[in-house]
């Protein structure tokens, strides 16, 4: 999970093919109200936090349903479960402890009712030591690779995002399978690539790479894509 948003988003759509109507909350104080048959039965806090609506009679099941789901769509989305930090870890203010620490760097974290255990990188403010530049993250690799580069123990210009490397993946396949003249060393050094890109993003494993076959099988053809027509209808 990158954000919270991409938890609303999968959470309150799963809510609504279970027939739980959410619409933005009227109030300040709550993100967004549940409704059931046009009844409000419960509101989502800015805490996140799901409060049962005390005016009306809602079902305990229905409540916990509406919680299950919130904490089976988290797990689903990848937060983390496996707790970060011992009791002799430094515990900071709030609940809050503190992982890391690099030059004017902190990498920290908090649990978390729904979320399990969110963490934060920010910088110390050189006047007062305190907190600033907060970014949070609910993936344990993203935040460690966030504290790495703000704090200059990696250097990011060496780091590629995930859609740059999934750009790359497609072009190292199309390397492959399409006619060339590589030689068989560069025909393994690429293979190497893809392994490695697929090991950092399995998801590239099940993707179908999409060829435009006119343009790149046409040299084959004596220049002439609609040949590839006839060859496929000879056969």
């Amino acid at each position: 999970m990158k954000s919270k948003n991409e938890f609303y988003k999968a959470y309150f759509a799963a809510l609504m093919e279970q027939g739980i109507e959410v619409r933005r909350s009227t109030s300040a104080d709550y993100l967004a109200d549940f409704h059931q048959k046009d009844q409000l039965i419960a509101f989502y806090t800015r805490a996140d936090q799901i409060e049962r609506n005390p005016f009306v009679t809602v079902p305990d099941r229905l409540m916990s349903s509406i919680h299950d789901l919130a904490r089976k769509t988290a797990l689903q989305l990848g937060i983390c479960t496996e707790k970060p930090y011992t009791d002799k870890s430094e515990k900071i203010v709030n609940g809050v402890y503190k992982l890391c620490e690099h030059g004017d760097v902190v990498l920290a974290c908090k649990h978390h009712p729904l979320f399990d255990y969110v963490f934060s990188t920010y910088r110390l403010s050189p006047d007062n030591q305190t907190p600033v530049q907060r970014q949070y993250f609910y993936n344990r690799d993203e935040a460690t690779e966030s504290f790495a580069t703000r704090s200059g123990l990696v250097d990011a210009r060496k780091l590629f995002s995930e859609t740059e490397l999934t750009l790359i993946h497609d072009e190292m396949v199309k390397f492959l399978i399409t006619p060339n003249d590589k030689n068989m060393e560069q025909f393994e050094q690429v293979q190497i690539l893809i392994d490695r890109l697929e090991d950092l993003i399995p998801a590239l494993k099940e993707r179908d790479i999409h060829l435009d076959y006119d343009a790149e099988f046409a040299h084959d053809l004596d220049g002439d894509p609609g040949s590839l027509d006839v060859a496929e209808l000879s056969r």
